[in-house]
């Protein structure tokens, strides 16, 4: 290949987060080039990133791909902890087992690496995506003055050829992870702390007696050796985690070989038993701890994943914090590529997840330590454990950890509610609700795929209760998706009533297509009553956008006017 290849994106790093921002954006109809130097279809079985928490799989679900993905991985269903071979009930992982209850994905997904990537890639691929794979990004620039819409030039090099060839692009994706060349050319600052901690984590098929080995975490308190993780894996592979104490810092330094590991691991065990069959991956790492100054430079240099924040793997928040970048950034850059939005609505990429990377990473310093058995200083006048301060950390944060309290703060696309009781910028709640003449119900997540559209729920309350004001929202809303970019909007109605017969639903006023709460579930989980109704606005990551009152949808319209672009 040579010459200058013409992309709407360009994505350096084919990687989980690059390929799940490009196939995102080839469900949007956005063209794309994923530049990766090495050959990911063929890497090791290494383990990486491995779980996956409720929010992230609901966001995976939203984009169709997480029915392949359990059907590879292991469903963790609960966890259980051991401190000198004693069960210990009052501290653990199995602590967020508990707060699911908002979910119906309430388990974790465990998955090496290499197996979602492949999944990626695969469903990237099925839409037409060909990764560039062996190639390299050598430079790129911004070219401002440049009249046409392809300001960003960028030479890349066929690794084994060293043939050159020119990508045109409007926006270039730094994914390529935590030694980011994007960032590095972009000159985007990165000021990361390297801590004092070295872990080592082993994947391979082990035997143990340890009881319930199996329900998916088990985390053994450890004298000598830390927090130590225990992680049932896809394929039948365990992990095990341990922390580098200082004694065994003193005894290898930085030589720790395979063999040493695996006695290290068997006495972190104790007093169980460790067997080891083949060994899949291991490594010894140390952490670093960093932010990028910003996410997007210039309105046309992203970063996403591992190249705009850093952290350990201690609270198992790599991948899923590289989803959440990937779905919050592809509906925004894909609505600006199509003119919907002006670039006010792409930089809300930076103002959203650079806060919430922030807030990890002063988690992390706290989690970090906990697991390497140390108390940093700010906790030392606490007269408290490693381990009670990382139970401590865990549950005061455990809905930002799984997911689903993950949420931010109000801006140009999260204008606070005018009706209901769930805040703007939080993560819309997910109900059953039933399709006429269906006895099984679908939830409401369901009929909301991403695909970059918003979605606007009439909650209608009851028909005969609502009325007037019910006919009234739906002829305005009938002219907000009329005035609205094509495509850009779906609209569904549902009725806080039993399902009707006959012609019933036919006398019911409505946008879109019709459907029965018959539970309440949707209207209660919105705090709407029958008598009310409300209209909600729900973005096309789940996040909550905006909500009014059935008979002043003004501020619904203001809403949209505030950024859709008016020549759209």
């Amino acid at each position: 290949m040579a010459g200058t290849i013409n992309t709407e994106v360009l994505i350096c790093g084919g990687g989980p987060v690059g390929l799940l921002i490009a196939y995102s954006l080839a469900l949007q109809g956005v063209d794309s080039v994923v530049v990766e130097k090495h050959d990911r279809a063929q890497q090791a079985m290494y383990g990486r990133a491995g779980t996956l928490y409720p929010r992230t799989l609901e966001m995976l679900d939203q984009l169709q791909l997480l029915d392949e993905l359990n059907q590879i991985g292991y469903i963790a269903g609960n966890s259980v902890t051991y401190k000198k071979g004693q069960l210990v009930t009052s501290r653990g992982w199995h602590v967020m087992y508990q707060r699911m209850h908002e979910t119906f994905l309430d388990y974790v997904l465990n998955i090496r690496q290499k197996h979602f990537e492949d999944v990626f890639r695969q469903e990237y691929e099925r839409l037409g995506g060909k990764p560039l794979t062996c190639w390299r990004l050598d430079s790129f620039e911004v070219q401002d003055s440049c009249p046409e819409d392809y300001k960003v030039t960028s030479t890349i090099t066929d690794v084994a050829s060293e043939k050159t060839s020119t990508v045109k692009s409007k926006f270039i994706i730094g994914a390529d992870g935590g030694r980011s060349l994007v960032r590095s050319l972009a000159d985007i600052p990165f000021n990361a702390d390297q801590t004092e901690y070295k872990w080592v984590r082993i994947d391979g098929h082990f035997t143990t007696d340890m009881p319930d080995a199996d329900l998916g975490f088990a985390s053994l308190e450890s004298e000598s050796h830390g927090n130590v993780l225990w992680v049932q894996m896809d394929h039948g592979v365990k992990r095990i985690g341990f922390a580098m104490t200082d004694a065994m810092l003193a005894k290898y330094g930085s030589n720790l070989t395979l063999e040493d590991a695996k006695v290290e691991a068997v006495k972190a065990m104790a007093p169980f038993s460790l067997n080891f069959g083949d060994i899949t991956w291991w490594t010894l790492y140390s952490i670093n701890q960093g932010v990028a100054d910003t996410f997007v430079k210039n309105d046309r240099v992203i970063l996403a994943g591992d190249a705009c924040h850093t952290h350990s793997s201690g609270a198992a928040q790599g991948m899923n914090t590289g989803v959440h970048d990937a779905v919050n950034l592809s509906w925004k850059l894909a609505g600006v590529v199509k003119g919907w939005y002006g670039n006010e609505v792409l930089q809300t990429y930076d103002t959203e997840r650079r806060p919430a990377a922030q807030h990890l990473i002063n988690l992390d310093r706290t989690f970090s330590a906990a697991i390497s058995g140390k108390v940093p200083d700010a906790y030392k006048g606490q007269n408290i454990t490693a381990d009670e301060l990382f139970t401590q950390a865990f549950d005061d944060n455990v809905q930002f950890n799984i997911g689903l309290g993950i949420h931010y703060t109000n801006n140009l696309i999260n204008k606070p509610p005018t009706a209901t009781m769930v805040t703007a910028g939080w993560r819309a709640p997910d109900a059953t609700v039933y399709a006429p003449g269906s006895r099984f119900p679908v939830r409401l997540f369901q009929l909301a795929p991403n695909t970059g559209i918003w979605s606007v729920i009439v909650l209608a309350g009851h028909p005969d209760k609502t009325g007037a004001r019910l006919s009234h929202a739906v002829n305005e809303l009938q002219r907000l998706r009329d005035g609205a970019p094509s495509g850009m909007l779906r609209f569904f109605t549902v009725v806080a009533q039993a399902i009707g017969g006959g012609d019933q639903w036919s006398q019911i006023p409505r946008i879109g297509r019709l459907y029965y709460d018959t539970a309440r579930s949707a209207h209660t989980a919105y705090n709407v009553s029958d008598s009310s109704g409300a209209v909600v606005v729900i973005r096309p990551d789940g996040i909550l956008g905006h909500a009014a009152r059935l008979n002043d949808l003004g501020d619904v319209f203001e809403y949209f006017k505030s950024f859709v672009q008016s020549s759209a």
